[in-house]
């Protein structure tokens, strides 16, 4: 099976999103997506926003756990 022929999106997948991109970007973006496996540039760019967005979260998550390691909220309401 060629790297081309895999799917490029979930099933459930119901939106299009325009991307404008430089010369550049759309070569880097094609050969990633090939290494990754990925069925297009537009698969590779999908997979690169969600892994983003769950690192984000989970940066954030990490961010407050230390906050409140470092001072935690008080339980004189208890």
């Amino acid at each position: 099976m060629g790297w081309d022929s895999r799917r490029s999106y979930p099933v459930n997948a119901s939106e299009k999103v325009t991307v404008q991109a430089t010369s550049d970007q759309k070569a880097a973006w094609t050969a990633a997506a090939k290494r990754m496996g990925k069925s297009s540039p537009g698969a590779f760019v999908a997979w690169t926003a969600d892994m983003y967005l769950a690192m984000m979260d989970a940066y954030e998550r990490q961010v407050v756990q230390h906050a409140d390691e470092c001072d935690p909220p008080s339980r004189s309401h208890l």
